[in-house]
């Protein structure tokens, strides 16, 4: 019988035989390994830009430079990345800062930084700050986009003679991240968050769908036309968080280009599964998901492939616990009255936007999918809060939908689910 490799976050994997009957699909493949010559090949990325100037360019007339880093939601490893930048900066004499584009996220502590930066960038001197969008007085506002969103954004970035926006490339439960979504939600106020995230609830604004049927990414995009950032450099990374692809330009060209490149390896033509939609697929987690809130993205992704009433097997030993996750309790099980709740929570401001979308895309898969969890002994309590069964071992939860599906079950392995989507997405969710 195959064996298949589940990733189970910090804990390492999870190993588990199937049977060939069973195992119709495994998507556990090879992945290149990181670009050799890191350091040079970002530089050249940078100096042969997809669309407008190159960075040595625009450096050449700038005084102040402004580096907009992912937080740490995001595993983009600057301490790699940022080195070649900064030294090319430092050796042109032009200042430079880095702004961390949090979102509506909290401030990364001293530890975060230090792991996300590294020891050289912390103690160079380098002035580091956070976006916190509540803090009115450091963003301004610059316009109305056509979808009605009034966008403030921070001044940092606003007042930089050169911006670069430095990030990943990856599905996440509203479409892709990377590009604009460096300035919004990254670098907007709190209150064009909300504006922005209120087209979350549009079918189409969801894990896979680019504009225009995705409506919050178009609005992302007007957002950071607005904003005037230069340029975008987006890395696409293999599961080991190994640099396997880079992509530097004006920033929407810069997103669409990396995209196409980030499909090559992650996206799944759902015409080539044997027999259709599959009865039970099965995902493992990063180990950075150290929360159940971004641990549990694979079951948005996995929606595509598993069929109304089968059942998704997520392993993850969430560590943190469920974090934004346990708001999702008062809506569980998902009914369409607990659904009906939810819209009406939100639209009172019961629930904020900018954590509902954390949470929000997975219950209303709920609605029509199960899902088991395979976590720690210690962390099936924290499951029974929000109604999701959960049991400490991948064979204990095998077990539960070979009982419920018999011994025709049809199974997918989707190690990196939290990072996959089907090749063509269907024009209505």
């Amino acid at each position: 019988m195959p064996t298949i490799h589940v990733p189970y976050g910090i804990k390492g994997r999870l190993d588990f035989e199937i049977s060939d009957q069973n195992l119709v699909l495994d998507t556990d493949i090879s992945f290149p390994g990181e670009i050799e010559n890191l350091n040079q090949a970002i530089m050249m990325t940078l100096e042969q830009p997809v669309s407008g100037p190159s960075f040595s360019t625009r450096l050449k007339k700038a005084n102040k430079v402004v580096i907009l880093m992912d937080n740490f939601a995001r595993l983009t490893p600057a301490h790699k990345i940022l080195p070649p930048i900064l030294d090319e900066i430092k050796r042109t004499g032009k200042s430079v800062e880095i702004l961390v584009a949090s979102g509506n996220l909290r401030e990364m502590t001293e530890t975060e930084l230090s792991r996300k930066f590294g020891e050289t960038i912390m103690s160079s001197g380098i002035p580091i700050y956070q976006s916190k969008p509540r803090e009115t007085w450091d963003f301004k506002f610059v316009g109305v986009t056509s979808y009605g969103t009034p966008i403030s954004i921070h001044r940092r970035l606003l007042d930089a003679d050169l911006s670069l926006a430095v990030t990943m490339t990856q599905a996440t439960l509203w479409g892709f991240g990377g590009g604009g979504s460096m300035v919004l939600p990254g670098v907007g106020s709190f209150e064009t968050i909300e504006w922005n995230h209120r087209l979350m609830t549009c079918p189409t604004c969801s894990v896979g769908y680019e504009p225009p049927l995705n409506r919050m990414r178009e609005d992302i995009e007007e957002a950071c036309r607005l904003s005037g950032l230069d340029m975008s450099l987006l890395a696409i990374f293999n599961p080991k968080m190994e640099a396997i692809a880079l992509t530097a330009g004006e920033t929407i060209a810069a997103h669409r280009a990396s995209l196409a490149k980030y499909k090559e390896h992650y996206a799944i033509d759902l015409n080539k599964i044997p027999g259709g939609l599959l009865d039970v697929a099965i995902a493992g987690s990063f180990p950075e998901d150290r929360f159940f809130a971004h641990s549990c993205w694979p079951i948005a992704n996995l929606n595509y492939f598993v069929r109304d009433g089968g059942t998704i097997i997520l392993a993850t030993p969430a560590p943190g616990g469920l974090a934004h996750y346990s708001y999702a309790k008062d809506y569980m099980p998902p009914t369409q009255e607990a659904i009906r709740r939810l819209y009406e929570d939100v639209f009172y401001g019961k629930q904020a936007l900018w954590h509902a979308c954390l949470w929000m895309p997975i219950i209303e898969v709920l609605a029509r999918k199960n899902c088991i969890v395979v976590t720690e002994p210690e962390r099936v309590s924290d499951f029974e809060t929000v109604q999701i069964p959960a049991v400490d071992s991948l064979k204990k939860a095998y077990d539960m939908v070979s009982a419920k599906y018999g011994p025709g079950m049809r199974v997918g392995n989707f190690p990196y689910g939290k990072w996959v989507v089907p090749t063509e997405m269907p024009a209505k969710a």
